[in-house]
């Protein structure tokens, strides 16, 4: 915690700190003591302790506390309280608007209201104590008497007096909700156990009110719990609180709290947890100033990306700057007892928010972006004159409910402005842009730069599709749930895969049944043909659960190409065949489990009669796997080699036409990416120095000449976007010396992607951009051997892999009839 005196004495922070306490300077008033020498906060005058005691029971009554206020008038509070903002409250004390219990007495019976008021009352002791810095005084204080997890051993009698004064409203919160949390389970053993005890009956009586509304509510959102918050929890058995530790650790603010501490409790050296953790290389991460009379905030307050919590509470802040959204790793925000009137839409881009304090603001209405906020679990809103329909939602579906609607009724985020197709010239440099591949086309045919580049170049397009399993709402609960129904993301991945109207599609997380049911009939229609390889588990299960299985898929034209050959790639199985296979310790622990697969394909250009290599995979996920992901790699394209040399002993490898593309999950600084685009790997950080034998011993290497596709433009910004991932792990690579470059499927316009923390969405269906490359062949720009010679090769091809057949599927037509593979069946 950093309060504003400390600010200044660090040294290993953003820039800006001399420019952030000007910001929170104020003329005429002394800093406030260092945290260590604050006194507990039971020590403040009688006088002042009565007037809080006053407007307390005011606010959580409804009663009239700008009466109580008057005749409190000349208790001697001081200047530093911040009376103008105290005058305000007051002054909507008696105002149902601010305060809708007032006028609806039920609200005191529900649930999310009680903790709505318990809180509101908090936040408002915090102003009226007459103090700047409160929570860093509070931690502080914690930390002096030893007690830095005072809400530990607490009931809630001695919670709510706070005698020694160190308990924050944070503290305060997350126990309530963890109470709510465990209560609400308790509740629900003892009536799946027929336990109707005057006890439960009197916690579920007390909030049927609510129970009934939310009942006739539209909202599809959770209920909120129906207890009581002021119920102790002393007669819940003990073995049902420990079955609820695993639960409660989502109340935990930061992320890496629950596994810092694993490791501590397991020993650990604390300097080594550190070091693992990037969220801990900054010194300090939270940053108070609350009570300090502001009225603006400095911009370069929001440098502090790195902030997790942040109290601004208790001051005279009449508007959010739109920047608090570079703040994206806040948990914890405070904007209490200010006089804000509207929130930012930007707000909404701080996805990692778990407690949003607004009580005491004027706010009237929320954005809908703070539909993005799925990791909300408390919105204190009490003291505001928020609009009915909202707060409708909030009591009756509680703040979950509302982060739903919000969500889900977001209006439409028009694309404006589509992905270009950059046009790329002989020497690799980007000369022109399309609207449409249609439009790229034409420009070709039109222009006198190169008329025939249509006849001897191919369409490739490359594509995670985001298979429907893993498509939850638990997963992605930042996307409305009409989108992310699969019914309309798989429309939608029709519509964009159609449009693009591609020679050659490879595609991802693409399910068994899927590719039978809806990809292979569609495609086919549209003059298609394709395979499928499932992932190796599809193996070990029966028929109607390996259906359920994703894998990958390639499918080609066949007016424009046929298919040669194929070949089933499973990593493991491929290696325990090699030659040189030796079974190591890194192997059986680490790569031998995990079930990826690659599917190979040669396919005989109609037009030019060249043929080339066509490869999709999807790497495994983790990255703490990331040896593995190397290691599956050089099994890939060891095996690869192979197949070109048995195929023609004669031939270069380097100049053998071949793209590799898919889902890598591997960054641009991997050892897979600089395995693949410079030919081995050496002394990498991705624990390339396990041992896997003759692969690891030989440094992964191979003799392919690789590039990435998009390499002539530096990548692209990104192709996987997710709140908490935006990097670029899909790629096309190809062989530099058989194959050019002439054109790419261009970035998103960066003004859309800026309305939004991730995909899926309405308009991009994956979390996964596709990815699409025109390849032109290097040898003659037209070769002359008749159809029938090409048919003629065509008639001899084989499968190099029979095993898979009952996980690869194959749908074929009259002009390659004849090349069904051994392994394959049709469809």
């Amino acid at each position: 915690m950093m309060n504003i005196g400390a600010l200044n004495n660090s040294t290993n922070n953003a820039a800006g700190g001399d420019l952030l306490q000007q910001t929170v300077g104020t003329p005429g008033r002394s800093g406030p003591p260092p945290p260590g020498l604050v006194g507990p906060f039971g020590s403040e005058s009688q006088q002042q302790q009565q007037q809080q005691q006053i407007l307390l029971d005011q606010l959580n009554n409804g009663g009239n506390m700008a009466s109580s206020n008057a005749n409190s008038s000349n208790m001697g509070m001081p200047i530093s309280l911040g009376n103008d903002i105290i005058a305000t409250i007051s002054s909507n004390a008696n105002n149902p608007t601010y305060h809708p219990h007032l006028n609806d007495r039920n609200l005191l019976n529900n649930q999310f209201w009680k903790l709505q008021l318990t809180l509101s009352s908090i936040s408002l002791n915090t102003l009226l104590s007459g103090q700047s810095n409160v929570y860093a005084r509070q931690i502080a204080l914690q930390k002096k008497t030893g007690r830095e997890n005072p809400m530990e051993n607490q009931d809630s009698n001695s919670i709510d007096n706070n005698k020694n004064g160190d308990i924050t409203l944070v503290d305060k919160t997350k126990q309530l909700l963890m109470d709510i949390a465990i209560d609400k389970d308790y509740i629900g053993n003892n009536n799946n156990s027929n336990n109707n005890n005057s006890n439960s009956n009197t916690i579920l009586n007390d909030t049927d009110t609510a129970t009934t509304t939310a009942n006739n509510s539209n909202v599809s959102t959770p209920l909120t719990p129906a207890v009581d918050l002021n119920n102790t929890n002393s007669n819940i058995p003990l073995q049902l609180t420990l079955l609820q530790n695993k639960k409660l650790s989502q109340f935990n603010i930061d992320d890496d709290d629950d596994e810092i501490e694993l490791l501590i409790n397991k020993g650990t050296d604390k300097e080594n947890i550190m070091k693992r953790f990037k969220y801990n290389e900054q010194l300090w991460h939270s940053l108070d100033l609350s009570n300090l009379q502001l009225l603006n905030l400095n911009l370069f307050l929001f440098n502090y990306k790195f902030l997790t919590r942040l109290y601004l509470n208790g001051n005279g802040i009449t508007y959010l700057p739109k920047e608090i959204k570079n703040l994206n790793n806040l948990r914890v925000l405070d904007l209490s007892n200010n006089k804000i009137a509207q929130l930012p839409s930007e707000l909404g881009f701080c996805f990692r928010l778990k407690y949003l304090y607004l009580f005491n603001n004027q706010i009237n209405q929320l954005p809908w972006e703070l539909g993005n906020l799925y990791n909300l679990q408390f919105l204190g809103i009490e003291g505001n004159p928020l609009d009915p329909a909202l707060l409708k939602i909030l009591t009756e579906k509680s703040m979950t409910g509302l982060i739903f609607y919000l969500r889900d009724n977001r209006p439409e985020v028009p694309l404006v402005n589509g992905r270009k197709f950059i046009e790329i010239s002989k020497d690799g440099e980007p000369i022109h842009e399309s609207d449409t591949i249609k439009d790229s086309d034409q420009y070709w045919k039109s222009s006198n730069k190169d008329p025939d580049l249509i006849k001897k170049s191919f369409t490739i397009l490359q594509y995670n599709t985001l298979c429907q399993h893993y498509a939850t709402p638990k997963m992605y609960r930042y996307t409305p749930s009409w989108a992310l129904a699969w019914e309309y993301r798989r429309n939608k991945l029709k519509e964009q895969i159609l449009s693009f109207n591609c020679d050659i599609i490879c595609l991802q997380e693409v399910e068994a049944k899927t590719f039978e049911d809806f990809w292979s009939p569609l495609l086919q229609k549209h003059g298609y043909s394709g395979l499928f390889h499932a992932k190796t588990r599809a193996k070990l299960l029966a028929n109607k659960d390996s259906k359920k299985v994703d894998g990958c898929c390639i499918f080609y034209k066949t007016n424009k190409f046929k298919m040669l050959k194929h070949e089933n790639v499973d990593f493991s199985s491929t290696w325990m065949k090699h030659k040189k296979f030796q079974r190591t310790e890194d192997y059986l622990n680490r790569a031998m489990n995990k079930d990826n697969v690659a599917l190979l394909m040669k396919l005989q250009h109609i037009q030019t009669g060249e043929s080339v290599w066509c490869v999709t995979t999807h790497l495994h996920w983790d990255p703490k796997f990331n040896d593995v992901k190397t290691f599956q790699v050089g099994v890939l394209l060891d095996h690869l080699q192979t197949l070109i040399k048995e195929d023609n002993q004669r031939q270069d490898v380097k100049k053998v036409p071949m793209i590799i593309c898919g889902d890598f999950n591997s960054y641009l600084d991997s050892a897979v990416y600089e395995l693949l685009s410079t030919g081995s790997v050496k002394n990498h950080p991705d624990g390339v120095k396990r041992d896997y034998g003759y692969m690891s011993q030989g440094s992964f290497s191979h003799q392919l000449a690789l590039s990435s596709s998009y390499g002539c433009i530096g990548e692209l910004p990104f192709t996987n976007f997710t709140p908490s991932f935006v990097n670029i792990i899909d790629y096309i690579w190809y062989s530099s010396n058989a194959l050019r470059v002439r054109g790419l499927l261009g970035k998103i316009d960066e003004d859309y992607v800026s309305k939004f923390i991730g995909f899926p969405n309405d308009k991009f269906p994956s979390d996964h951009l596709p990815l699409l490359t025109r390849f032109e062949f290097l040898k003659n720009s037209i070769n002359t051997r008749s159809h029938s010679n090409i048919n003629n090769v065509g008639g001899n091809s084989n499968s190099g892999n029979s095993g898979n057949n009952s996980h690869n599927h194959n749908i074929n037509n009259s002009n390659n009839s004849n090349n069904a593979s051994m392994g394959s069946r049709k469809v």
